[in-house]
């Protein structure tokens, strides 16, 4: 995962899991995936689509965003 900035930098390292559509319980849009978090490079990167436990990347390790 790449943080969207001036040069993009890398914030953590994830996996992807194609075909899933949901994540916590919410339906997921067309260009949308569900990733895990394997490692964190930046713990203060803010994720993009968050939720209300999960903010930043440092917080989503072991979890799905």
């Amino acid at each position: 995962m790449y943080a969207d900035d001036i040069p993009p930098y890398l914030v953590a390292l994830r996996r992807v899991y194609e075909g899933s559509s949901t994540l916590h319980r919410v339906r997921l849009a067309n260009n949308k995936v569900k990733v895990g978090v394997d490692e964190v490079r930046d713990v203060d990167a803010c994720i993009l689509i968050h939720t209300e436990e999960v903010l930043l990347v440092g917080q989503a390790m072991n979890t799905f965003i």
